[in-house]
């Protein structure tokens, strides 16, 4: 099958869209299938570039897109060849949206917690419904992303994969508390470094080790792992004493959490919907945005090694229901549904 598959944002870009789309490709080509990506940016993946995108202020985090109505004849070009055309984002202007009329059958994802103002656009703005008529197929990464266009058609749920084989073996360094994400303020990086100074408090050991595509400023107890490949994240998972998310809303999944699950990593996170469907009872639930509750939670994983152990080998468990393969085998049934 020739598979082309739109991601709205530029894909040289930290995001977890932009991950996913390259690793469901990756996936694919793996099994036989002719699958490229069609995105504003630059990769070292097959890529069929759509030029430099534009990043904008959306939900508490910026959007790297592009608007340029000249990109409509190149996207058909693009994806002139393939049996189907996998449109993430089906919303999203202005690449995911010009899809509709490149002729070739669509199969959709949703992969956002939108805000409010958003929701109620999908609910009241008609226009939106009769775009997405155009699709043989649609998904929603999670219940909270399906919550945001339910009554906009049939969906299944796929939640997103991560490679769960092949990974570095675990092996955690003393105190190594790990923070992946941009610096933005829905992720709750300065949470992280506020229970950070709080942890050294009484273990001096203890060290946050941030992995995030932007220049944060390091300091006391604080390492920056600025712009790694994925090799090096993966690396860095697998050496967590504990890894952090407290993400303080607007999540649709939990990506990275799920990565640090596949490590075997002991996890914290905020207790907000998207994540506690995601690790289940599999991690440490704590209160979104409260940097002495994920401080407390740190000294108890740090002061009970057992308890983190078991723990991390649950979430590793846990993890095995994302796999990447998993979701390609969902998608390649929506694919095969949408050229019958």
């Amino acid at each position: 099958m020739k598979l082309a598959l739109v991601c709205p944002y530029d894909i040289g870009r930290f995001g977890g869209v932009q991950n996913q789309v390259t690793l469901l490709a990756r996936s694919l080509r793996g099994r036989g299938h002719d699958a490229w990506v069609v995105a504003p940016g630059q990769s070292d993946q097959p890529l069929r570039s759509l030029g430099a995108a534009r990043s904008w202020s959306v939900n508490d985090s910026s959007a790297p897109i592009k608007l340029s109505p000249l990109l409509v004849p190149k996207l058909r070009r693009a994806v002139a060849a393939a049996d189907v055309v996998h449109v993430h984002e089906p919303l999203m202007p202005l690449v995911s949206m010009a899809a509709r009329w490149t002729g070739r059958p669509l199969v959709g994802t949703f992969h956002a917690d939108p805000s409010r103002v958003v929701r109620r656009l999908y609910r009241r703005f008609p226009p939106l419904r009769w775009h997405l008529r155009a699709y043989r197929s649609l998904a929603a990464v999670s219940e909270t992303a399906h919550s945001a266009v339910a009554g906009m058609g049939d969906m299944a749920v796929i939640p997103n994969g991560v490679e769960t084989v092949g990974l570095p073996p675990r092996e955690p360094t003393a105190g190594r508390i790990v923070f992946v994400g941009r610096d933005d303020p829905r992720k709750g990086l300065d949470v992280a470094i506020e229970a950070i100074g709080q942890v050294r408090e009484t273990h001096r050991e203890a060290h946050l080790a941030v992995v995030s595509p932007d220049r944060v400023r390091a300091g006391d107890g604080v390492v920056l792992y600025w712009g790694v490949a994925d090799d090096v994240k993966r690396e860095l998972l697998a050496t967590a004493s504990v890894f952090i998310a407290p993400n303080r809303r607007g999540e649709s999944f939990g990506l990275t959490v799920a990565e640090a699950m596949a490590a075997g990593a002991p996890c914290v996170v905020s207790d907000i919907p998207a994540f506690a469907d995601v690790v289940a009872d599999s991690a440490i639930l704590v209160e979104a945005a409260d940097p002495a509750a994920f401080a407390a939670a740190i000294r108890q994983l740090l002061d009970e090694p057992a308890r983190a152990l078991r723990l991390g080998d649950k979430a590793r468990e846990r993890a095995e229901h994302f796999s990447i393969e998993r979701t390609t085998d969902a998608y390649l049934t929506l694919y095969e549904a949408a050229i019958r």
